[in-house]
């Protein structure tokens, strides 16, 4: 890295620019009124999931924090990409249908300025609707429970704001590729189904193929490659992360088949799932910085 572009990175007036479009882009999507919407259906979802993951053997209620926090999990692989997608995927070409694209880059702006200011502004934006909804369930559940662990529950939320943070990143990439609003949304949700649903019966047919699903059943680790691929999923780092430090949900992680396999090899630990979660927000930006440096804005 060249001493000029070190310096530009800790330059005062680009950051100042940045946060400026930022606070722009968080201000003008927070005075839409489906943001309360999105926000109260975060706050209604989790009080439901929790009160129903909670269930104890006899069916009583807010019991088992560590069981509802494993339902909880299950609802925020869906429900953080979606978050992501619908801020991200219009982000760029949204504003270049509209003319406030070209405006925008009139200013005295770099383009990097831009894609980065965009990403914060709406990247906060999903934190309040995580935060406060999943927030205001860990208030109700922390009087309801019988032991109310903050560090991990903490951990749940910041994951679940990260993994938002990673489809917002590939939302907004795909929103500099494609030219049209339909267009992009369509890719950003294949990218949801991609990740969330059809990686899970590709890696069961390469397992099949490979090395035999049966085995894993039967209680035997997978080969080291295998888990090696799943770098290739922000879902799955983002799950290991917080069941690398969940103990239930780590539990449930390692039940298969009715038999306990510990599942993770030495590769996988907290940092560097942290590490390749980064790495999943970093590259799509840049990809993003890439292409909005060589568009048309007209």
């Amino acid at each position: 890295m060249k001493l000029n572009q070190l310096k530009l990175i800790f330059s005062r007036k680009m950051w100042k620019r940045i946060f400026c479009i930022a606070s722009k882009e968080f201000k003008n999507n927070l005075r839409n009124g489906w943001i309360l919407v999105l926000v109260i259906v975060f706050i209604l979802m989790s009080l439901m999931i929790s009160f129903y993951g909670t269930s104890g053997d006899k069916g009583e209620h807010w019991h088992h924090l560590e069981q509802a926090v494993v339902y909880m999990v299950g609802y925020m692989e869906f429900m953080a990409p979606i978050l992501g997608i619908v801020f991200g995927y219009g982000s760029i070409v949204g504003e270049r249908e509209s003319g406030s694209l070209e405006l925008l880059s009139s200013y005295p702006l770099d383009k990097g300025e831009i894609i980065a200011g965009k990403f914060l502004g709406l990247w906060a934006l999903i934190a309040v609707c995580v935060g406060v909804g999943l927030g205001v369930g860990g208030l109700v559940l922390s009087t309801l429970v019988t032991e109310m662990i903050w560090a991990e529950y903490y951990l749940f939320v910041f994951g679940s704001i990260i993994l938002g943070g990673v489809y917002l990143s590939l939302s907004m990439m795909v929103s500099t590729i494609f030219k049209t609003s339909n267009s992009a949304v369509s890719a950003s949700v294949f990218i949801l189904f991609l990740f969330n649903i059809l990686w899970f019966f590709i890696m069961y047919a390469v397992a099949e193929a490979t090395f035999g699903w049966e085995s894993m059943v039967e209680g035997v680790a997978p080969p080291t490659w295998y888990f090696s691929i799943q770098f290739f999923n922000p879902v799955i780092i983002w799950y290991t992360l917080l069941a690398l430090n969940l103990p239930a949900l780590r539990q449930s992680a390692m039940e298969l088949g009715g038999k306990e396999v510990e599942v993770y090899p030495e590769l996988y630990q907290t940092w560097s799932m942290i590490v390749i979660l980064i790495l999943w927000i970093s590259i799509p930006l840049l990809i993003s910085e890439y292409r909005i440096r060589r568009m048309d804005m007209s």
